[in-house]
């Protein structure tokens, strides 16, 4: 459903009329793989989605439009549910957003192979290979670094003086 905030669901018809795009997921109940869902969306280029619940690592696509509608730049991400007489319980266990830039003078589809980052999972860079902000273990390696560099040096500066007093006569 693609709503602008005013609009409301038409139960009677299983909001058809607010309909983007759909697919069928025959399957998903009981599946032998965590059920995931990745929304990809470039501005005004790309909105797609893809479902894994058959295989691990294995997405299906559901639907890709080529020129969805405009979504604000300042965007929220909200999750509802409202249908007709068929229901069924989903559970959110986790929501993972990230910006996805394309190298210039690539298309901004996401289709070239810029624009993803498949199977690279914790490696610290962006899908066009910069660097992203370090990590709290590196900080606290180079705090307890510094605290065995300046031990060292107390340490030794003691040992220093105290050899140096013992030989003033």
């Amino acid at each position: 459903m693609y709503g602008d905030g005013k609009t409301s669901y038409d139960k009677s018809n299983d909001g058809k009329h607010t309909e983007l795009a759909g697919c069928s997921a025959r399957g998903i109940r009981h599946a032998s793989v965590p059920t995931k869902m990745r929304l990809t969306y470039f501005q005004d280029k790309q909105l797609k989605l893809e479902l894994q619940y058959k295989v691990e690592d294995e997405w299906q696509t559901c639907f890709d439009l080529e020129e969805p509608p405009a979504i604000p730049n300042i965007a929220y991400v909200g999750f509802t549910a409202e249908t007709g007489e068929l229901s069924d319980n989903h559970d959110i266990i986790s929501v993972a957003a990230k910006n996805l830039y394309t190298q210039p003078g690539t298309s901004n589809t996401g289709k070239s192979s810029g624009t993803k980052n498949k199977g690279r999972k914790g490696t610290g860079k962006t899908a066009n290979g910069n660097k992203q902000g370090g990590s709290w273990t590196w900080f606290f390696t180079k705090i307890i670094l510094f605290i065995i560099v300046a031990g060292g040096a107390y340490v030794g500066y003691t040992a220093y003086r105290a050899k140096a007093k013992s030989h003033r006569f």
